[in-house]
C-alpha cells in the first residue's frame, strides 16, 4: 500500500514574558511562535526537519532579541525626549494651571505602542511649542494613580482644556500626531 501521510507539526505559541495589557478595540494581536524564521527562510516542519536546522532558525531571532535588550536603555532614554515625566504629586501641581491645554500620556516602558506614541507627541510638542503642555505618567511606577483613574488600556491620553467647565477627554490606543493636534485645536 501507500505510506500514510502525517500532517505537518503545528507551531506552539511561546510563553509571553512581558506583562500583557488589556486589549481594547482597534489593537492587533500577533502571536509569537516557538519556531520562527527570518523573512524569506523556509521553515522545515514535520519529521523531515532535522533538530540542527530548527536550532539554526530559532537562534537567529534570539540573537536579534538579545541585541535589542542590550540597547533597550537607549530606546527608553530617547522616548522621554523633551516631554517631562511626572509623579502623582507633580501631576496635581501641573493640573492646577489651566492657562494652556494639557495632554497627559499614561504609558509603560514595555508597551510598544506607547513608545511609538512618544515620538508622535514629540512632533506635536515641536510644532505647537508653548501653546500646549504635554506630560507623561509611567503606570508601572504610579500604580495607585492608574487604578484611581481606571487606566486599563495603554497608551491612554487625557486631554485637559483651559475651560474648567468642560470635562477632560480621554482616548486609548495609538494616535498619529495630526489627530492629537486636531483634538487640541478643535476640542480644547
Amino acid at each position: 500500500g501507500t505510506p500514510s501521510r502525517t500532517a505537518p507539526e503545528r507551531l506552539k505559541p511561546a510563553a509571553c514574558t512581558p506583562p500583557v495589557p488589556r486589549l481594547t478595540r482597534g489593537h492587533r494581536v500577533r502571536a509569537m511562535f516557538a519556531v520562527t524564521a527570518p523573512r524569506g527562510v523556509a521553515v522545515p516542519v514535520g519529521r523531515a526537519a532535522s533538530l540542527a536546522s530548527k536550532r539554526r532558525i530559532v537562534a537567529a531571532p534570539l540573537r536579534v532579541t538579545q541585541a535589542r535588550r542590550a540597547s533597550s536603555v537607549d530606546v527608553t532614554a530617547r522616548a522621554a525626549g523633551t516631554i517631562r515625566k511626572v509623579t502623582k504629586d507633580e501631576l496635581e501641581e501641573v493640573m492646577k494651571d489651566r492657562s494652556t491645554p494639557l495632554v497627559i500620556d499614561f504609558f509603560a516602558t514595555w508597551c510598544g505602542p506607547c513608545v511609538l506614541l512618544a515620538g508622535e507627541l514629540e512632533k506635536v510638542k515641536a510644532e505647537l511649542g508653548d501653546s500646549v503642555r504635554i506630560v507623561k505618567v509611567d503606570t508601572d511606577e504610579e500604580t495607585a494613580l492608574s487604578t484611581q483613574l481606571q487606566i486599563q488600556g495603554l497608551p491612554t491620553l487625557v486631554f485637559v482644556g483651559t475651560d474648567t467647565e468642560k470635562p477632560a477627554l480621554r482616548t486609548e490606543g495609538m494616535l498619529p500626531a495630526e489627530m492629537v493636534k486636531s483634538i487640541i485645536r478643535n476640542e480644547l
